[in-house]
């Protein structure tokens, strides 16, 4: 633990000066903010409205409204998998992950395949079952149990727990992270397994591997997994988990259907002071520097994404620009042409929270950087922290976690999996996406040396998803019942075909 009781000197700086600095923070945010909503309204009005394609969603809508969604098995699952609240619980209280686990080794040995559930003391669990090909290396299906907690639960129309259905939509805490994404791994799961029983064998293995505490740093999940069971990881040769990004215009004019190749790493660590003065000025100098500071670069994996990504951009002159990405990073005038979006997959950056009162005494103040892959986190914080900013704070060990490489687009597997989804939907863009904000489990996967794909099979519409992690968390049913039929698809089609030798 850090000691941050020790007093050490830093220059105050002038009121003026500190105020100087926020509303330089407020107008870089609001900017940021700006920028956002003006890319989203000029892409509306420079894209003709698909009428055809809306006309035919309409119709859909009509054949929707005689469905009876509570009584299909596939949101009778979903509705289950909802039901168990397995977010961070209170302290001194148990997880319920444990529980679900246990549901879902139940259904799995009614279907009559046989699953391992591993407890924890707190609650926690992983779960994994095996459906047996003629290669054991197996295609795993990988999946996080447990959710973010329901904040706000007074704001909830429905219970955040009850999956309640009110129209063509589902609620609940969890559904898009990722209750709904597990449902359909069950249901591809339980498809092969079906399969086996009745002697067709698949190629290759296929794997479920449920696993817990994916939220708050998959310490007792995939990490743990990875570290303590070798006979486990042995069997994985290509990782299929969340983390896909889809735009979609409406059902049936899909814009970029994308599948998460690589992302940044992230490096966590603490700043500790005496007094939070020194970390909350040093915080604001973050901000601005951040914005002010930074040394955009292109990565090979960037690069990969664009030359896929640009080409589907509905505005010539942003087709123009991504034509180029090395251009850009030269070149200001083009760099701040971008949305913030497209701005973060050239940029790193350092971030800090709020500082907070230290056990035993002082501040502290919790941090993470954001790197490209191949980029030195050393390199990065001599850049960002240097030793005039950080005089009086002592800087804590790193916990840098992730791959520093993206996963091969050029792989059979990838190509299987973006041509169903090709087939599906031809009105696409299909091809790789690159998260430069968020982090999935698949960095670890990969930092294991395992091939990983972030899919998501759902189509729907931005607005569907500015609720997640909100209250009235809900998702649109007929995109899940396309979206689960979709991935059972890709799952079929992935075991049937010999793995690659060497793979």
């Amino acid at each position: 633990m850090l000691d941050c009781r020790s007093r050490m000197t830093t220059p105050d700086r002038p009121p003026l000066e500190r105020a100087a600095r926020h509303s330089a923070r407020v107008a870089l945010w609001a900017s940021l903010v700006a920028t956002a909503l003006a890319a989203l309204l000029l892409h509306r009005f420079a894209t003709p409205i698909p009428d055809a394609s809306w006309r035919e969603a309409s119709r859909d809508q009509e054949l929707w409204l005689a469905v009876d969604f509570a009584t299909r098995p596939e949101v009778e699952l979903l509705r289950e998998l909802v039901s168990v609240d397995t977010s961070a619980p209170p302290a001194g209280e148990s997880s319920r992950e444990a529980e679900l686990a246990d549901r879902i080794a139940a259904r799995l040995a009614h279907a009559g395949v046989p699953a391992t559930v591993e407890r924890f003391a707190d609650g926690r669990a992983n779960l994994w079952a095996f459906v047996e090909g003629a290669d054991p290396r197996a295609v795993v299906l990988h999946g996080h149990l447990d959710v973010e907690p329901p904040l706000e639960e007074g704001a909830w129309r429905f219970p955040p727990f009850s999956g309640a259905i009110d129209g063509p939509w589902i609620y609940g805490r969890g559904m898009y992270d990722m209750k709904s994404l597990l449902a359909a791994q069950l249901l591809a799961f339980e498809a092969v397994a079906a399969e086996a029983r009745a002697g067709r064998l698949p190629a290759r293995s296929l794997m479920l591997l449920f696993t817990s505490s994916e939220e708050s740093g998959s310490d007792t999940g995939t990490r743990w997994i990875l570290a303590e069971h070798p006979e486990l990881v042995a069997r994985l040769a290509t990782v299929l988990t969340e983390g896909g990004v889809i735009e979609a215009l409406g059902p049936r004019e899909v814009k970029y259907f994308g599948v998460e190749f690589a992302q940044k790493r992230f490096a966590f660590f603490e700043l500790c002071a005496a007094d939070r003065e020194s970390l909350a000025s040093l915080r604001a100098e973050l901000l601005t520097r951040g914005a002010s500071d930074a040394r955009p670069r292109v990565s090979p994996e960037v690069a990969t994404f664009l030359a896929s990504y640009g080409p589907s951009r509905g505005r010539e002159d942003y087709r123009v620009l991504l034509r180029d990405p090395e251009r850009l990073v030269r070149e200001d005038d083009r760099f701040r042409q971008l949305t913030p979006f497209l701005q973060s997959l050239f940029n790193e950056a350092v971030y800090a929270f709020e500082p907070q009162p230290a056990e035993g005494g002082g501040w502290t103040m919790k941090t993470v950087a954001h790197l490209l892959p191949g980029s030195s986190l050393e390199a990065l914080l001599a850049d960002r922290l240097p030793p005039w900013l950080t005089h009086g704070v002592t800087v804590g060990p790193a916990l840098l976690a992730g791959a520093d490489h993206g996963s091969p687009v050029d792989h059979p597997d990838f190509r299987a999996l973006t041509g169903v989804v090709a087939r599906r939907h031809p009105e696409a863009a299909v091809g790789p996406y690159f998260l430069p904000v968020t982090a999935t489990d698949a960095r670890h996967f990969r930092a294991a040396g395992r091939i990983t794909y972030g899919f998501s099979p759902f189509v729907l519409m931005p607005a569907e998803t500015t609720g997640i992690g909100k209250p009235d968390e809900k998702m649109q049913l007929p995109a899940f019942l396309a979206g689960t039929a979709l991935y059972r698809e890709v799952v079929e089609t992935l075991v049937a075909a010999p793995a690659r030798t060497g793979d």
